[in-house]
């Protein structure tokens, strides 16, 4: 297929590929900058688009392990390379969110949640820190219809903590359901990302129907992970699945409206299907949300 390497980028350049190798092994710094080499180095736009993706995840990666850890400046550093590269990625945003609150920045906390909302407004955690913040206003109404708005949105944020935390915004202890609230995170679906990265292993190696596989399974586990709703739409165009890529596009968009890689890809896979003035509208969606995304760009400049 002539466009495995635009999807999924492996083989193109020998740092991309070391750095590829080293997020993959965990090794997030090492990755960092091979990818900081591909940048500088590599004319080709879709590799270096690519190798922005792959940098800002490792710098997430690596935000997530001072959070962890309980350095939140030294978080916050990698978090401002990470948004510098990929400013509309929503997970970045709010893990900045995060990091603000921990450091007492409110005011930065809130500019963050608001942006996290603009790219997919049913961010389950963003949702529950805009009701956090409503409860910190003394806005009780207010702040529980969003608290509780979030578990709709994310069912992984529904725990028992959860659950607790809403029973004492309702008693009225606002102070004890703000602590608790911050305590709750997504109830981590080990086994469905597990399996995606697996998923992603195969497609670099050029094993899309074993990736299919595996990237529906991981869907089976946690049907509401956008990001893996997309890349299985990718991996069924690589073996001419199209019409049910298509579907696996639109259903990654009815989980989050704002996703930029979904849109350009489902132009992709409704051109490949002889929809050409949809596929048009989908590419410049994806444009509209990310106007450097380089598969959209490149299929908009070709009808120019």
């Amino acid at each position: 297929m002539e466009l495995v390497g635009k999807w999924f980028g492996f083989g193109r350049n020998e740092n991309y590929d070391a750095g590829v190798r080293a997020f993959d092994a965990s090794e997030y710094e090492v990755a960092v900058e091979q990818f900081k080499i591909c940048l500088a180095s590599d004319p080709d736009v879709s590799t270096r688009e690519r190798a922005k993706n792959y940098m800002a995840g490792s710098l997430g990666k690596l935000a997530k392990q001072e959070v962890a850890s309980g350095d939140w400046t030294r978080a916050l550093h990698f978090l401002d390379d990470a948004v510098s590269l990929r400013p509309a990625y929503a997970d970045l945003r709010m893990l900045r969110a995060l990091v603000f609150d921990r450091l007492g920045r409110l005011e930065d906390r809130e500019w963050e949640i608001s942006f996290s909302l603009s790219m997919n407004p049913r961010y389950g955690l963003a949702v529950l820190y805009d009701g956090i913040g409503a409860l910190e206003l003394g806005k009780k109404e207010e702040g529980l219809k969003r608290v509780r708005e979030a578990a709709t949105c994310d069912p992984r944020l529904a725990s028992p903590e959860y659950e607790a935390a809403v029973q004492a915004v309702e008693q009225g202890d606002l102070a004890a359901a703000i602590d608790a609230l911050k305590a709750v995170q997504p109830i981590q679906t080990v086994d469905a990302e597990d399996i995606a990265r697996e998923a992603d292993e195969l497609a670099h190696q050029g094993r899309y129907r074993d990736a299919e596989e595996r990237f529906r399974r991981a869907l089976e586990i946690s049907p509401r992970f956008a990001d893996v709703r997309c890349k299985h739409g990718q991996a069924l165009m690589q073996i001419d699945e199209i019409e049910q890529a298509i579907a696996e596009f639109r259903e990654a968009i009815s989980i989050n409206d704002r996703y930029a890689d979904a849109y350009a890809y489902l132009g992709v896979s409704l051109k490949r299907s002889g929809q050409n003035e949809d596929a048009m509208v989908a590419f410049r969606t994806a444009l509209e949300i990310d106007p450097s995304h380089a598969v959209a760009q490149q299929e908009v400049e070709r009808t120019l």
